[in-house]
């Protein structure tokens, strides 16, 4: 790394899009580069007890707007509604890398949607690697992910499963994305582009997949350029649970059950609700982590609190339920825990579908009836044959190398020797 003595890591999204990217940052740090973590003002406290330094990407009004609406939650509105946040982080953050970073002497690392990377990649001649955290973000008609609304059956002939990824790309994701990124380009000077899901996003020298082999295999139209990492692990900076949470856990019989709809929902979703009170009457105790929480109990049998360090507290819980967000599953996945999967938006239902597939998740609908809540449950803490499974795999998630460190000397690695190596 004689020449690249500097890092800029470019994270736009949630906290979930953030903190691996976060963690990927510090190991980077670790090696001796000079770097930096760009991202939404929110989460500059990810830097914090690291060399990292932080600088905001911009657009943190929109940040606020997009993230503190239901919109960008939602399976039919999502998509227009991230992208009016991408859309302006990638216009902020492009000048921001500018004004402060040189090509001659700084690598770049992104996640998918940081697409000032891509351009700086373009204009700039930087050196960038795309990190994509979740595999629905690959289009494939060989093996195509599942998407919010409808999905391309797997068993469809290969022919017309590529007529619909194009129709998909051309009525819906190149009109969003477009109507963003070509408006910036056109400013730039630059012509439009088209694929921009498909193709675009990647960067033609280096991805890497921040998932394991296992999770989801490269199919034959992933990037070739493409590589495995693993699931990262983000820092933790809390060392100890909350004390109210800690005495609650420390309380009472029966099973312990943690309930998230992500930290950075708008609103509470009704299925929140409906599986704390399901719990409950099945005897358990349940933690829901929820933003606005005061980190209290409103019953004997739950607690809220607006967050808690996953690595100190899902090993001490027998059940999860959670949106399917990449993070919590990877976490949970670690602790061994049984998955009750509740997915709306973006990257979740693939994940579910992913997991469900595994035989160590069970989606339910947003709005589960009691039937549904018991055949759940009985699948999570009545299932003899579930806990082998989940054992295993947990095992096999220890033993994988973990992925922020992986992905920060596959990037050093990258840039110290001359061509790229293939998909491994």
């Amino acid at each position: 790394m004689e020449k690249f003595k500097r890092a800029v890591v470019m994270a736009v999204g949630s906290g979930g899009d953030v903190a691996p990217l976060a963690a990927v940052a510090a190991k980077l740090a670790a090696h001796g580069m000079e770097t930096t973590l760009m991202a939404p003002q929110r989460y500059r406290h990810l830097t914090a007890g690291t060399a990292v330094q932080f600088q905001s990407i911009g657009a943190d009004d929109v940040f606020e707007e997009v993230f503190g609406s239901a919109d960008v939650w939602s399976a039919t509105k999502g998509l227009e509604a991230s992208w009016r946040y991408y859309g302006a982080a990638m216009c902020t953050g492009l000048r921001v890398l500018r004004q402060g970073w040189h090509a001659a002497d700084t690598i770049l690392v992104s996640s998918s949607f940081a697409v000032a990377a891509r351009l700086a990649e373009e204009i700039d001649a930087y050196r960038n690697t795309t990190v994509h955290l979740s595999p629905s973000i690959v289009f494939s008609a060989h093996r195509p992910p599942k998407w919010p609304v409808v999905s391309i059956p797997q068993h469809w002939p290969l022919r017309l499963k590529r007529m619909m990824i194009a129709a998909a790309e051309r009525i819906a994701t190149d009109r969003v994305i477009g109507s963003h990124v070509n408006t910036f380009r056109s400013e730039l000077g630059l012509p439009p582009v088209r694929n921009l899901f498909s193709q675009w996003i990647h960067s033609p020298r280096r991805v890497i997949y921040a998932f394991p082999r296992w999770f989801a295999q490269a199919a034959p139209d992933w990037p070739a350029q493409g590589a495995f990492a693993g699931f990262p692990r983000c820092m933790q900076h809390q060392r100890a649970l909350p004390v109210a949470l800690e005495a609650f856990l420390r309380r009472g019989t029966g099973p312990v059950m943690v309930i998230t709809a992500g930290t950075a929902v708008a609103s509470r979703p009704r299925w929140v609700e409906r599986l704390t009170a399901f719990a409950v009457t099945q005897g358990a105790r349940v933690v829901v982590i929820e933003p606005d929480a005061q980190g209290d109990e409103i019953s004997p049998a739950v607690h809220r609190t607006p967050f808690a360090p996953f690595d100190l507290l899902l090993p001490r819980v027998q059940l999860i339920a959670h949106h399917a967000g990449i993070g919590t599953m990877a976490e949970a996945l670690r602790a061994g825990l049984p998955q009750l999967l509740v997915p709306s938006a973006h990257d979740q239902p693939d994940n579910a579908w992913r997991l469900q597939h595994l035989g160590i998740g069970h989606s339910l609908r947003p709005a589960p009836t009691p039937n549904d809540l018991t055949r759940a449950w009985n699948w999570a803490l009545g299932n003899s044959a579930l806990r082998p499974v989940l054992d295993e795999v947990q095992d096999r998630i220890t033993q994988d190398e973990e992925g922020a460190g992986r992905i920060a000397e596959m990037v050093i690695d990258t840039f110290r020797v001359p061509g790229l190596p293939g998909k491994t």
